[in-house]
């Protein structure tokens, strides 16, 4: 049986404490089955709560193991809350392709979270999240603006290939 909240900043409340556990399989009791998790750029969208605990939520506590997210302002409107924050963490492993540094860092990020109430039921239904995957880059030792440069002075055809080359190169060791 599902937990009952008085507010939906309550309901939050508890799935950060489930988040912030860095376990797998803690997200059913917050999120409806069919849950949509709108990530940023790179990351993508999930459909379920399958595709988020096992596509997304995997690769990102391999990634920071010691996670710990902290909204520094949240906010309550009808079925919508939004937070904003940083989540504390060591950056462990490689994320999105970016080499781990192994050193502590802050993720930045920003929620829209959707509650819906369906038979009695109060759990979320739909996130919409950004996360500051430029500030990961810049704390594991990169020039923002110089990546930006040379993204930008690019076709996209460039990097299709290059990631293709790199495959293949790779395959063939």
């Amino acid at each position: 049986m599902t937990q009952a909240y008085d507010t939906h900043k309550a309901l939050i409340d508890a799935m950060y404490h489930g988040l912030n556990q860095n376990v797998l399989g803690l997200m059913q009791q917050f999120w409806f089955e069919d849950m949509v998790w709108e990530g940023p750029a790179g990351i993508g969208t999930m459909n379920g709560i399958d595709e988020f605990e096992y596509d997304y939520r995997k690769a990102f506590i391999h990634a920071f193991p010691d996670k710990n997210a902290h909204d520094i302002v949240r906010v309550e409107e009808g079925d919508w809350v939004a937070g904003t924050g940083f989540q504390t963490t060591t950056f462990a492993h490689d994320w999105l392709g970016i080499p781990a540094t192994g050193q502590p860092i802050k993720v930045r990020y920003m929620d829209f979270w959707r509650v819906e109430e369906r038979d009695g039921e109060k759990k979320l239904a739909e996130n919409l999240v950004l996360i500051d995957i430029l500030g990961v880059l810049e704390q594991a030792g990169y020039n923002v603006n110089n990546v930006l440069k040379f993204v930008g002075s690019k076709p996209p055809q460039f990097f299709d290939e290059a990631v293709q080359a790199m495959e293949t190169n790779h395959d063939g060791e």
